[in-house]
């Protein structure tokens, strides 16, 4: 077994550009965990081109990426350029939402993953896609398992559309001969975090987070630095071809915990209200029954997708990526709600979530 971190050193020397090219491709990497690999690649000594949407905030990446592809994974041909050349594919775009039109779930997470896949085809150099997904697929069981379990659509649009996701790039995989690796990683947080760090900030600072369930359910929680490290690693392991992987950090950190952290952390009280799971699925259910009737495009003020992750213990099973690609956390709880604090406090942070 290799450690994770002789694969990423090696990817970087094994790897390497060699004639000023790019020789990665970062797809979403205007969003959180896009950017973060965008970087980290960066670092690591790759010449990293990245596709992006027109228009597309890009401070996430900075001036990491050596090239810049505008398209996105509905416009095939912008795909087969941001394809052409480059021998590994990461592909952290998508709709990652839990709310919104099955369409535009569908175009993403799912005909998008495919086409990627056969644009890696067309490509002729690629040696690897690198595909995120979610342990969402599983359907959120009562207990929390590992990969041998079966995937289950409960009818949401994140956990259908991604499930679909993985079917597609599976069957492209097989009809193209692109070596493909997907990764499912848990509830990644970090700086620039829109769901786990400045959505639940502004909830904070509008005393409007709540906890279900006492918040004593352990949140799988992914440090983003640690999700990207496991993605290279994934991505340049030959054990990992054709082969699926969650990612969370070994801790069994509760919500409670995580969400008191960023509390005290910014500096206001943490929620003192809580619901129990059936109440709170009764009233996501009946508001996203309501928002749908009413055609009302915003988020509803609760979700079935929400429910389902802050009821359901998320400590899903990491013993095969430990074993196949030596996955380790470097950073502990304590250090990633540090990062994420100073963050924070930065003016970038500030600019999300204002105090």
């Amino acid at each position: 077994m290799a450690t994770q971190d002789n694969d990423l050193s090696a990817a970087a020397a094994s790897h390497g550009p060699r004639d000023g090219t790019a020789d990665v491709l970062v797809t979403g990497a205007s969003g959180f965990i896009g950017g973060h690999l965008t970087r980290r690649l960066a670092e690591l000594g790759h010449r990293v081109r990245v596709l992006v949407r027109p228009g597309s905030d890009r401070s996430g990446f900075g001036d990491a990426a050596d090239e810049i592809e505008t398209g996105d994974l509905d416009d095939p041909d912008s795909l087969c350029r941001a394809a052409k050349g480059v021998t590994h594919i990461y592909n952290c775009a998508g709709m990652s939402a839990d709310w919104g039109p099955w369409e535009d779930f569908q175009r993403a997470n799912v005909h998008g993953a495919r086409q990627l896949v056969e644009a890696a085809h067309q490509a002729g150099t690629v040696a690897r896609v690198l595909h995120v997904s979610t342990t969402d697929v599983y359907g959120y069981p009562k207990q929390p398992c590992d990969e041998a379990a079966g995937c289950k659509d409960i009818g949401l649009p994140y956990n259908r559309s991604k499930l679909l996701g993985e079917r597609a790039v599976r069957n492209a995989a097989a009809e193209t001969g692109v070596p493909v690796t997907i990764v499912r990683p848990v509830s990644v947080y970090g700086p620039r975090s829109k769901d786990f760090v400045i959505e639940i900030g502004n909830l904070l600072l509008q005393k409007q987070m709540l906890y279900i369930r006492g918040g004593q359910v352990p949140g799988g929680l992914l440090y983003v630095d640690n999700a990207v490290d496991a993605m290279i690693a994934a991505a340049t392991s030959e054990e990992t071809v054709g082969k699926v992987y969650n990612l969370r950090d070994p801790e069994l950190t509760t919500w409670r915990q995580y969400v008191e952290a960023l509390a005290a952390g910014m500096g206001v009280k943490p929620p003192w209200l809580n619901l129990p799971a059936p109440v709170a699925t009764a009233v996501a259910t009946l508001s996203e029954k309501l928002y749908g009737a009413l055609k009302i495009s915003s988020r509803p003020i609760l979700t079935r997708h929400t429910v389902n992750l802050f009821d359901r213990d998320q400590s899903y099973g990491i013993r095969r990526a430990q074993q196949d690609f030596g996955f380790k956390s470097t950073v502990d709880f304590e250090e990633g709600m540090r990062r994420t604090v100073a963050w924070l406090d930065s003016d970038e942070g500030r600019a999300h979530v204002s105090r």
